[in-house]
C-alpha cells in the first residue's frame, strides 16, 4: 500500500512537470524551423486563433494571388533558391485550429489548385476562432512563457517589446521575420482543421 501511494505521488509530480501545450508548440517550431524568431511564433499562434486573418469576399482575387504565388514558387525552384518543404502541412499554434498547407501539394499534383483555393476561401470566411481581445490575452500568456522559458531566441526581448507596441496600436496581423523568409521561403495557405482533415489530408497522405 505504501509503495502504491509513493508511485501515485511520483506520477503526480511527473505530470506536474510536463510542459504545457503552449511550451510544446514553441519547442516544436524552434526544432522544426530553427531560424524562427519571436515574430514567427507570434504569427503561428495568431493564425491558430484568428485564422487567415481576413475575409475574402472576392474569390477571383484570391485565385489570381494564388496563381501569382505558384508562379513565384516555380521560379524559386528553377533558381534552386528553395528546396522541397520539410512538411506538406503543419499545425498552427498550440491547438491546431488551422493548418498551414504548403503550395507544393498543388505543384506536385496532390491537391488541385481549385480544391486548395476553395478550402482557403471557406476557411477565411468562416469567422474567427476567438475575438481580438481574447487573442491579445492569449498572446500575453505566450509572451510570458517566451520571456521566462526561451531566453536563447535571438533578439527575443527586443522583438517582444516591438510586438507589444504594434499590438497596442491595433496591429494584430504580422508577416514572417526576414530570417524566416530568407531561410524557408514560405508558400502556404491557412486551412481550418476541419476542412483540412476531411478534404485535403486524405489527398495529401494517399
Amino acid at each position: 500500500m505504501i509503495l502504491h501511494k509513493f508511485l501515485f505521488f511520483l506520477l503526480l509530480l511527473m505530470l506536474g512537470c510536463q510542459p504545457s501545450a503552449t511550451e510544446q508548440a514553441i519547442r516544436r517550431q524552434l526544432e522544426d524551423y530553427p531560424q524562427s524568431r519571436v515574430q514567427d511564433i507570434y504569427k503561428s499562434f495568431c493564425q491558430d486563433n484568428l485564422g487567415p486573418g481576413h475575409l475574402i469576399p472576392d474569390p477571383e482575387y484570391a485565385r489570381t494571388y494564388l496563381r501569382e504565388e505558384l508562379s513565384a514558387f516555380r521560379a524559386e525552384l528553377d533558381s534552386s533558391r528553395r528546396v522541397a518543404p520539410a512538411y506538406r502541412y503543419y499545425p498552427a499554434g498550440d491547438r491546431g485550429n488551422y493548418v498551414r498547407v504548403d503550395l507544393s501539394v498543388v505543384m506536385d499534383g496532390l491537391v488541385s489548385e481549385e480544391a486548395l483555393l476553395d478550402a482557403f476561401v471557406r476557411s477565411a470566411n468562416e469567422g474567427k476562432t476567438v475575438s481580438s481581445g481574447q487573442w491579445v490575452a492569449k498572446w500575453n500568456g505566450v509572451a510570458a512563457i517566451l520571456r521566462s522559458g526561451f531566453p536563447d531566441i535571438p533578439y527575443a526581448d527586443k522583438d517582444l517589446q516591438r510586438l507589444d507596441s504594434l499590438i497596442r496600436e491595433g496591429h494584430l496581423i504580422m508577416h514572417h521575420s526576414p530570417e524566416y523568409e530568407e531561410t524557408y521561403h514560405p508558400h502556404y495557405r491557412i486551412i481550418s482543421k476541419e476542412i483540412f482533415e476531411s478534404e485535403l489530408k486524405p489527398l495529401i497522405d494517399r
